[in-house]
């Protein structure tokens, strides 16, 4: 018994360690519980799916026994998606593409007249630049926000 303690210990700690880097949000709590239940909750981090993608995956999970009400697989849903959702080419993408990362059409917009003024974004910090933008809505989900 000593043996498989000693062996599955270290699991739960690298599970937890995991499930701590997700981003902080309405749902992480529900998915840290409803999907760490049978794997690491963190295992989402390399994904970038829209909602409509991540909705045959939590169903499928939920047909393989994860516990939880229609509310909670939502939530997931939900948080998945704006978390872990496609990545936006910000030096490209049209208006339209990045109001998906959670902005409002007047956000995405100063984003679009900044860099048609300013040239390309290099990375987080010259985001900041931009004149009405609400970077709390961005600094969580950094990962979805690619430069090239």
């Amino acid at each position: 018994m000593r043996i498989l303690a000693s062996a599955f210990l270290p699991l739960a700690f690298v599970s937890f360690a995991y499930a701590q880097d997700l981003p902080d949000g309405p749902g992480k709590d529900v998915t840290v519980r409803v999907c760490g239940a049978c794997h690491d909750a963190g295992v989402v981090a390399q994904y970038h799916n829209s909602k409509d993608d991540w909705q045959p995956i939590v169903d499928d999970m939920r047909g393989r026994g994860a516990d939880g009400s229609d509310a909670d697989f939502k939530l997931i849903v939900d948080y998945l998606g704006h978390y872990f959702g496609p990545t936006v080419f910000i030096n490209k993408a049209p208006e339209s593409e990045i109001e998906t990362l959670g902005l409002t059409s007047a956000e995405a917009a100063a984003i679009v007249k900044y860099r048609q003024a300013n040239g390309d974004f290099k990375d987080m910090d010259s985001l900041r630049k931009v004149p009405g933008l609400d970077m709390k809505k961005l600094e969580p989900i950094q990962s979805r926000i690619l430069f090239q």
